[in-house]
């Protein structure tokens, strides 16, 4: 279904990024970590959970926890996850609530490290792996483990 959207040219020698814009922001996660994308999925909420998890989602029989990005990321605004993109962890599956879908794309493996400079001061970086061009436009590429590592 979404492979009609890709780049085709096997000759590259790149990672394939699922895209996606959080507020006016690109961000990519490699699309090997993803198990599929769907709509928001009812949410029971945790108590005691950390701010950015907003609980957890039954999707066909398994239960994995829903993460705001927006709020991992400490980006302002109202929530405006409409889809999730269900990731596969090391240990768990989880769902990231994101605001839309900008496509999936092939890029060579020249990745920037200068995240730091893009973001706020305050921003926990240690989940971002790096920066890429993605038509024209920055993209920022998320480490799924390290961005759940602290609740697994």
């Amino acid at each position: 279904m979404m492979d009609s959207t890709l780049k085709k040219d096997s000759k590259k020698n790149g990672q394939r990024l699922l895209v996606f814009v959080l507020e006016s922001k690109n961000f990519g996660i490699e699309l090997n970590k993803i198990k599929e994308i769907t709509d928001v999925l009812p949410i029971t909420r945790l108590p005691g959970a950390r701010d950015f998890v907003k609980g957890l989602s039954n999707l066909r029989g398994e239960v994995i926890p829903i993460i705001s990005l927006r709020e991992r990321l400490k980006i302002g605004g109202n929530e405006q996850g409409k889809q999730l993109v269900i990731v596969l962890g090391n240990k768990i599956s989880f769902g990231l609530l994101i605001d839309r879908i900008v496509g999936i794309y092939e890029v060579k493996n020249e990745v920037s490290k200068a995240i730091s400079s893009i973001l706020a001061d305050d921003v926990e970086t240690s989940f971002l792996s790096g920066v890429v061009r993605v038509d024209g436009k920055e993209a920022i590429l998320l480490d799924c483990e390290k961005l759940v590592e602290i609740n697994e």
